[in-house]
């Protein structure tokens, strides 16, 4: 069984189509968990879980740790806020720490990375990499980023006039004088780009090929 995690708040954006074509298309049986749902709270470093491998908070994480621990892959899915994995995402990677105790509980676990971003996904996929590889001795098959472009400021509404945000920032000022109006096609799909979807299903079979290797459960 595959753990897919989605971190975005956007049911049906980028982020969870991505997610559900990489662990759909492995063939195996999958759960998605839809972080935004749920109710984690930060870690409270008191470190109680060194002795147990499960945190002492009784929110929505507990019932997760033995999905993590038993599942064949977790696919880890992070959005892109200001340069950074999203709160929901970092607050669900931070809560892992009960597994890494003294006999790391997921050492070896296979793992795959996706990520939407405006255009720091590439940073963010490395940085969630680096975070399951040294710190829970995941082995990361693979990932897939998708650098959307579509900040938030199309659709808040000042998006055409507001001085401090994304199309302000890197337009030059002749072409934000310019700019007066978001169309539907500045909303991009990452199934519109046929590497991204590619990506998606190279990330997929190597999952499949990854855990087909894996030895017979007893």
């Amino acid at each position: 069984m595959i753990l897919a995690i989605n971190g975005s708040p956007k049911p049906q954006g980028n982020l969870q189509r991505m997610v559900e074509k990489v662990a759909r298309e492995t063939g195996h049986d999958y759960e998605m968990v839809h972080l935004a749902k749920m109710r984690i709270n930060p870690c409270l470093g008191c470190v109680k879980c060194a002795a147990t491998f499960r945190c002492i908070q009784p929110d929505d994480m507990a019932p997760l740790y033995d999905k993590i621990v038993a599942a064949d892959a977790l696919i880890v899915g992070p959005v892109v806020y200001f340069g950074k994995a999203n709160g929901f995402t970092h607050t669900f990677l931070e809560r892992l720490f009960p597994l890494r105790h003294v006999e790391p509980q997921v050492m070896g676990k296979l793992a795959a990375v996706v990520c939407v971003g405006g255009d720091e996904a590439a940073k963010v996929t490395g940085e969630v990499i680096y975070h399951l590889e040294s710190y829970f001795e995941y082995k990361v098959v693979g990932s897939v980023y998708f650098n959307s472009a579509t900040p938030p400021c199309f659709i808040c509404g000042f998006g055409t006039t507001c001085q401090y945000g994304g199309p302000a920032r890197w337009m030059s000022p002749e072409e934000f004088a310019n700019f007066t109006e978001i169309t539907p096609e500045m909303f991009q799909n990452f199934e519109d780009h046929p590497e991204i979807v590619q990506g998606c299903e190279r990330l997929s079979a190597d999952l499949a090929q990854a855990i087909a290797a894996l030895p017979a459960k007893k």
